[in-house]
């Protein structure tokens, strides 16, 4: 369980200076740098991580690697020594310790936290504590392995002991903020104190929230962006034959949701959550929507290739009999429903929620699709809608994602699915040693979730990056969108 270094491709020497202008979508005027209120969305995640620092990050292959943290080592009782490398500097000159990273770790626990997945992990602290400068100790109350998985989330970013102004930008990490107005832009400056040599290779970094595809695209070909993330997917093969672009695609844990609220009628009925999940093409959506840029989904939030992933569930597909059965079980010869989307939930969504409306017409479902505008989406509808499409940038292990997301507990239960066997099961599978029973615990919890929750995951869609040929880049990560949220530090000018 030791950290290792960072993987050899990260270690080309780029080229020092420039200024990137990157586009992203996400942003809102309610977007904020303080970890407990924020989102996970890509504009103002990617502006965060510019000015600060988590303990670890996940590199290319899901593994977590240092940032913050030098090392580590953990052992079966759940005790955890995190190592901090020396010498890191605050942007006001102060000198990083291990008491800036218990303050901030502690301020998880805030009743008013939004972040359910940072308070969880903090949660599970019986101690925490530092051991000199340069050691924290940790002391968990159920044994989680993945613990220096969990230290890399977006929400768990350090800042110094008992400043609770984070809007001022004064982190770690490789960019000093300049300006950053909620959902319109960031502007950082290098840090020139800044401890990584293989990250941070700009002077300045400008992060512009572009929530419309079509001006995102635009920017990059007129050459006033260098970089945008999740270009439509309908003009991703322009994109790709353009003389002087890049498409960067990464099959990776991202995932789309229709996410039904089971607390929420008429949603309260288990059987009409399963006539919704039965009459959604899927197929269609991936080859017409996402245009064969990614997968079908089963339901499961985990993709295929992640460790634990219950292979042995029936793959649902588009089949009108099934849903027409559950639709009569519920009660129902026919009933009207309303789904919510947005664009600004993900490239494509309306049109998603256009063919859903589409392939439930002939089984008794008359959908309409509420068309809401990108801003203010995460913040008025995602949570509150009874039905509503939803996107997500996964998880790297399958624990991580259904225990922030889907216990009963989680702030972003976005179906309020709860059930206390699942909750139990995920509890018991992470303090297993023995991986084969672990296994067993995890397709369970897994089965369960398929078959009762609301969330309907109808596809994996592949991570796509448009970007100038004046950019280069190493391994590009696959747990979140524009390289982990990490492009600005990360790339550079080839």
């Amino acid at each position: 369980m030791a950290g290792s270094l960072w993987s050899e491709a990260q270690a080309a020497t780029p080229k020092k200076g420039g200024t990137l202008k990157a586009g992203a979508d996400g942003g809102a005027t309610t977007d904020t740098f303080n970890p407990l209120q924020m989102n996970g969305a890509d504009h103002p995640t990617l502006s965060i991580l510019s000015s600060y620092d988590t303990l670890t990050e996940i590199d290319e292959t899901g593994a977590p690697q240092p940032s913050l943290a030098e090392s580590w080592e953990g052992n079966a009782d759940g005790t955890w020594a995190i190592k901090l490398r020396k010498g890191v500097e605050f942007h006001d000159g102060k000198t990083l310790t291990a008491e800036d990273v218990v303050w901030s770790l502690k301020r998880q626990l805030d009743e008013n936290n939004r972040v359910a997945e940072a308070q969880q992990i903090v949660q599970n602290f019986e101690e925490l504590r530092a051991d000199g400068p340069d050691t924290v100790l940790i002391k968990q109350k159920e044994v989680n392995f993945d613990l220096p998985t969990h230290l890399s989330s977006f929400a768990m970013i350090i800042g110094k002991e008992g400043n609770d102004d984070w809007s001022a930008g004064i982190g770690t990490g490789p960019y000093v903020k300049e300006d950053w107005q909620p959902g319109i832009q960031y502007l950082g400056r290098k840090f020139a104190n800044f401890y990584r040599d293989d990250q941070g290779h700009f002077d300045e970094v400008e992060i512009l929230n572009i929530t419309d595809p079509g001006a995102r695209l635009s920017g990059l070909l007129s050459k006033t962006l260098h970089a945008i993330g999740s270009p439509e997917t309908k003009t991703a093969g322009r994109l790709a034959e353009a003389p002087g672009f890049e498409l960067v695609q990464v099959s990776a844990t991202q995932h789309y949701t229709a996410d039904m609220r089971a607390d929420m009628d008429p949603f309260t009925s288990e059987h009409l959550r399963r006539a919704v999940k039965w009459g959604i093409n899927r197929q269609e959506i991936v080859d017409k929507v996402l245009n064969g840029y990614g997968t079908i989904g089963n339901d499961l939030p985990i993709s295929r290739g992640q460790q634990f992933y219950n292979d042995q569930l029936e793959q649902r597909e588009y089949d009108p009999d099934k849903a027409r059965y559950h639709l009569k079980q519920a009660g129902f010869d026919t009933i009207d429903l309303t789904l919510a989307a947005s664009d600004g939930a993900f490239g494509g969504a309306v049109d998603a929620a256009v063919l859903m409306r589409n392939s439930m017409a002939g089984v008794g479902m008359n959908v309409t699709v509420d068309r809401r505008p990108a801003d203010g989406y995460w913040s008025d509808v995602w949570l509150k809608a009874p039905w509503c499409m939803v996107y997500w940038n996964g998880r790297p292990t399958v624990d991580w994602m259904l225990s922030s997301t889907y216990t009963s507990g989680s702030d972003w239960n976005s179906s309020a699915f709860r059930n206390e066997t699942f909750d139990n099961l995920l509890v018991e599978a992470r303090a297993e040693p023995d991986e084969a029973k672990r296994r067993e615990m995890y397709h369970a919890a897994q089965r369960i979730f398929w078959e009762e929750s609301g969330t309907a995951v109808f596809a994996f869609a592949n991570i796509l990056i448009g970007h100038s040929e004046a950019l280069g880049h190493g391994p590009v990560g696959v747990s979140r969108r524009m390289d982990d949220s990490r492009l600005p530090r990360r790339w550079w000018f080839a």
